[in-house]
């Protein structure tokens, strides 16, 4: 009878950790919904003084690419909203869109951003071929474009500076145009790399923008070729990781995390690489990370108050479930899942509001504009989900 005892309360301590193991932390709660018109593959970036987050570009219904900005803050009473940005350069500055006929448009989407003080730079991305019908009996087709360009935007006065712009220029040599690349700042300069351009060619390629002298130079990066992945600041430095290595693949996504420490300026490839390595029980999971047009965010809410990056959305085998990095373990944590009542998206935008972690817009597959997204969704860290349907 004791052995018998015995099977049963092991038989029921095996079950009781199975669902400990399950019930991860985390739970997202419904936001504001974002106030444009729902897009996919639009650029975020944050006003590093106030906090106000800025979205803009993007790919919407039947083609259309945007052009317009809408900004995010409780500036009204405490109140959380989405307001469009007006005024006489509130829209895009870039050129007309090449090609034959007349309305081919500015807009774009795919493309990056980084802020460095006042100025957010908005650049690179990609517009298809498309036809906008005829006028005067002849046809207006935009041609397909690669972009290798910036322009700024100021995030005090919310306007664009009129007829400045920047291309990717190192030792006159023009850098090819790219789209689904990765940026971010280290305050001083701006970073971009990877994405994909002409002939699907992926890139591995990096380059510093010094804001100063308004010149680009190529820099070394040691991680692997990609496009579409993401890139988290969190205790001064930078972690580029996710995406894919070849346009259309389903499952050839990059596995690696590379760290650019801001104080030395050099690169760091992290040992814990996004795969389950046999005989390695914290990575037995780690599989399930890999994923390409993902969102990342850095959330000081936790029980801790510390900084960590989170990961969600995307496609890949596993784009549902939701991972928080420990930069200081170099160890990755399975969070709550998306929410029941989320829409499975791609190219949606994540950022971070006065420590919390958000992501909005999107699309249910890429650069196909039907399922577009514009809801926006918080993520509470270190608390039991309670509230799965409760919204």
């Amino acid at each position: 009878m004791r052995t018998l005892n015995f099977l049963v309360l092991a038989v029921l301590g095996l079950i009781f950790a199975s669902c400990d193991d399950d019930d991860h932390l985390g739970d997202w709660e419904k936001s504001v919904e974002f106030g444009g018109a729902p897009r996919e593959a639009a650029v975020c970036f944050t006003d590093p003084a106030t906090g106000t987050v800025f979205v803009s570009l993007g790919l919407g219904a039947k083609g259309v690419e945007f052009t317009d900005t809408y900004y995010f803050n409780d500036e009204d009473e405490g109140r959380l909203n989405w307001k469009k940005v007006t005024g006489v350069n509130s829209e895009f500055p870039a050129d007309m869109n090449t090609g034959t006929g007349e309305n081919l448009g500015n807009g774009r989407h795919s493309a990056v951003a980084f802020v460095i003080g006042e100025w957010a730079y908005v650049g690179t991305g990609y517009v298809p071929a498309f036809s906008f019908g005829s006028t005067n009996d002849k046809e207006n087709i935009r041609d397909r474009k690669f972009f290798n360009d910036f322009y700024r935007f100021n995030v005090k006065t919310k306007q664009w500076q009129k007829g400045w712009s920047s291309k990717m220029i190192v030792n006159g040599v023009e850098v090819e145009g790219r789209r689904d690349a990765i940026a971010f700042t280290d305050g001083k300069y701006g970073y971009v790399g990877t994405g994909y351009g002409e002939d699907n060619r992926v890139f591995k390629d990096f380059y510093r923008f010094d804001p100063v002298s308004e010149t680009w130079e190529e820099v070394s990066f040691p991680g692997e070729s990609r496009y579409g992945g993401t890139a988290f600041v969190v205790n001064n430095a930078a972690y580029v990781c996710l995406g894919a290595k070849s346009v259309g693949a389903t499952s050839n996504y990059a596995t690696d995390v590379i760290k650019f420490d801001f104080a030395t300026q050099s690169w760091e490839k992290m040992p814990n690489s996004l795969t389950d390595k046999p005989g390695v029980k914290q990575d037995k999971d780690y599989d399930r990370i890999p994923r390409v047009y993902a969102v990342s965010f850095v959330s000081n809410a936790g029980s801790d108050n510390e900084e960590y990056a989170y990961v969600a959305t995307g496609q890949g085998r596993n784009s549902r479930t939701v991972w928080k990095y420990n930069h200081k373990k170099d160890q990755w944590h399975q969070m709550e899942d998306l929410s029941s009542m989320a829409n499975a998206l791609v190219m949606g935008v994540g950022f971070t509001y006065k420590g919390y972690g958000y992501y909005t817009t999107g699309g249910g597959s890429a650069d196909v504009y039907t399922s577009l997204n514009s809801d926006t969704w918080r993520f509470i860290p270190d608390v039991k989900e309670t509230r799965r349907n409760d919204y």
